[in-house]
């Protein structure tokens, strides 16, 4: 088990990664990494990242956390409605031109979770929800939860896995829910939970889209973005291992920065 706090999003990455490196092949059961600020980076690793991802003929950071938080679209957007209304006209052609999305995105299933019914939008639920406690005088700051929780109940758990529907063990998503919290200081924080995480594929872009949906969430709110908690039920650094402990070594200093 790895445990571990870091003060952004580049410093989180360069501290799992590094104590990844030190694990049997080089794979971890139950990962926990807490960011501070997680939609802080140190630009010089997210370059470097970059670098070494397009090296690799890997997608992009942004292209990564943009599949959990599509961040362009949300900034010329008015309010999260417009934003969904957006991305859903979208989505099928995201879909169908990118082939790592045939399956769906994170963003996508979250905002339009399936249902019995019509399907559902998750996180406009949790702005609601939050925005119900912050105004209640005297705010639940967690909500207990179940995996047999439904979307539909208005709390602030967000399950991104569809049983029945979701069987490939290697597939999307990996993701399985998302859990928001609300502290006394006015701060909402995530707690997001991974069957597995590649973390030289996409754990850097999963960082930083998870701390650009809490802010969302945040800002949709009146909130201030709390911490971000990722726990991994298996993480892995994958090859290509050699470029993957350059860039370790070279930002060594920063990933005692926690």
């Amino acid at each position: 088990m790895i445990s571990l706090e870091a003060s952004n999003v580049s410093t989180a990455w360069l501290a799992a990664a590094a104590s990844l490196d030190h694990e049997p092949k080089r794979k971890a059961v139950h990962t926990v990494v807490r960011i501070a600020d997680p939609v802080a980076e140190t630009p010089a690793v997210r370059a470097a990242m970059d670098k070494l991802l397009a090296a690799q003929d890997l997608q992009s950071v942004d292209t990564v956390a943009n599949t959990i938080f599509p961040v362009a679209i949300a900034e010329s957007s008015r309010d999260h409605a417009e934003l969904v209304a957006r991305y859903v006209r979208m989505y099928p052609f995201l879909r169908k031109r990118y082939s790592q999305n045939s399956r769906g995105t994170y963003f996508g299933r979250l905002v339009q979770y399936p249902t019995g019914k019509e399907p559902f939008d998750q996180i406009g639920a949790v702005i609601t929800r939050v925005g119900i406690e912050r105004d209640g005088g005297n705010p639940k700051h967690a909500r207990y939860e179940a995996t047999l929780a439904l979307p539909d109940d208005m709390t602030t758990n967000v399950p991104v896995y569809v049983p029945g529907r979701d069987n490939n063990a290697m597939a999307f998503p990996c993701l399985s829910h998302c859990s928001f919290q609300l502290d006394a200081e006015g701060h909402v924080h995530l707690l997001a939970t991974y069957r597995s995480q590649y973390m030289v594929q996409r754990g850097y872009g999963n960082y930083l889209g998870l701390g650009r949906l809490l802010a969302h969430v945040a800002g949709q709110t009146d909130l201030q973005v709390g911490h971000l908690t990722v726990v991994a039920g298996l993480a892995h650094l994958e090859p290509p291992i050699m470029p993957v402990r350059s860039l370790l070594a070279r930002f060594a200093n920063n990933a005692l920065e926690l």
